[in-house]
């Protein structure tokens, strides 16, 4: 089976890959990076080039495919795109949206359950379930059968499965626990949520390959057990054999920095979720949805601990994390921790709170130019067309 994963080495994109491959799948990967880490001596045909270039992506659809899987579109006109691009080219497209599309909070939320736009607040899950709209209902128009999976909140080698953490590949967040720093939490630490490993989402998702019960049909996959993110932090404190000293805050406290992460959180991590995944295994008679926490999250801290190095080192998850709590040295309460909240915090230098200072401008000056991008986006993008008109009626 000849199978085209785009944004192949990231973490969702990457778990299918390496399912695929262990499957003895024919596997092409396409990425802007060129093969880096366990990649490199990946079993996979690697193309490396921008899948958003209608030329190079064109150039590469040719090549036929049974199974396209795309981790890159996020929204209806990208759909559009790709689904034009990959007519007359594959056999099946599987379409990864996200578990973001249903409402938030939601209890053993199955796929058929109707979806209301309009219950849905975060617009990462509305536009992608725009895409996922097109997609159905355009299907008839293209020659491949589709599939959508919709991920919830899945964790490997290169990630932690907590909701405000550091960048993925970093060991950062875990180093503050064992060094006794300040870990700040945006979460509802017992509510519960749907989690996956990359092993059980990467084999069930090759489960769904040229699987005819699969076409035109939605999955989520999910582990059977659902976590609180107290659960998560317990289990971690656990591995590194260290209690860890968490200062819990408000969202709001975020959205100056970063809107993104603070409708993130409000609308997909802090809310109680979980998932009813048992539309997924009736596809998978015999595998194990289950994967213990600790030993997965072990492998985990013992993966991004033995692949860090200088470079590893989330600088901007620091100073965010020390900007949050400077920022918000009047509201901690710091009885439980025996003051060493107010005792890190008092360890500040001089040259460091105005170093967080100069942080906290750059952050707030660059969310204000990403809200104005955004609002202005339309009207470049029209700009934008118009001006190509022009250029080929001159022509």
């Amino acid at each position: 089976m000849k199978i085209l994963i785009t944004g192949g080495m990231g973490l969702i994109g990457g778990a299918i890959a390496e399912a695929a491959v262990r499957a003895g799948f024919d596997v092409t990967i396409v990425s802007r990076r060129s093969p880096f880490g366990k990649w490199k001596n990946f079993n996979a045909t690697f193309i490396s080039g921008d899948w958003m270039d209608d030329a190079f992506a064109c150039n590469v659809a040719e090549r036929d495919y049974d199974v396209v899987v795309d981790a890159l579109v996020f929204d209806q006109k990208m759909m559009r795109r790709t689904a034009g691009i990959l007519n007359g080219h594959c056999r099946q497209f599987v379409f990864i949206s996200t578990d973001s599309v249903y409402v938030h909070p939601g209890k053993d939320v199955c796929e058929d359950r109707d979806i209301f736009l309009s219950g849905v607040k975060w617009n990462y899950g509305i536009n992608k379930r725009k895409a996922e709209e097109y997609l159905i209902s355009n299907s008839s128009g293209y020659s491949f059968e589709w599939t959508i999976i919709r991920p919830t909140l899945t964790f490997g080698d290169t990630r932690i499965p907590v909701g405000f953490s550091s960048a993925r590949g970093t060991y950062t967040l875990i180093e503050r626990i064992e060094k006794g720093k300040p870990v700040v939490r945006f979460d509802d630490g017992r509510s519960l949520h749907s989690f996956c490993h990359t092993s059980i989402f990467g084999e069930a998702a090759c489960k769904l390959f040229l699987n005819e019960d699969a076409y035109g049909n939605a999955f989520h996959i999910s582990d059977d057990r659902s976590y609180s993110f107290d659960g998560i932090f317990e289990t971690i404190e656990d591995i590194v054999g260290r209690k860890g000293l968490y200062v819990f805050l408000n969202p709001e406290a975020l959205k100056k920095y970063s809107i993104n992460v603070y409708e993130d959180m409000i609308h997909d991590k802090d809310p109680s979720f979980t998932l009813d995944n048992s539309k997924i295994k009736k596809l998978c008679p015999g595998m194990d949805f289950t994967v213990p926490l600790k030993e997965s999250l072990t492998h985990t801290i013992k993966a991004l601990k033995e692949n860090r190095d200088s470079a590893d080192i989330d600088d901007h998850y620091n100073m965010l994390t020390d900007l949050l709590l400077y920022d918000n040295r009047g509201k901690i309460a710091d009885k439980d921790s025996g003051g060493e909240i107010i005792k890190y915090l008092n360890g500040f230098s001089e040259s460091y709170i105005s170093e967080l200072k100069r942080f906290r401008g750059r952050e707030v000056k660059k969310e204000v130019l990403c809200r104005m991008n955004a609002k202005l986006y339309p009207i470049k993008h029209m700009m934008v067309s118009v001006i190509k008109k022009d250029h080929k009626r001159k022509k």
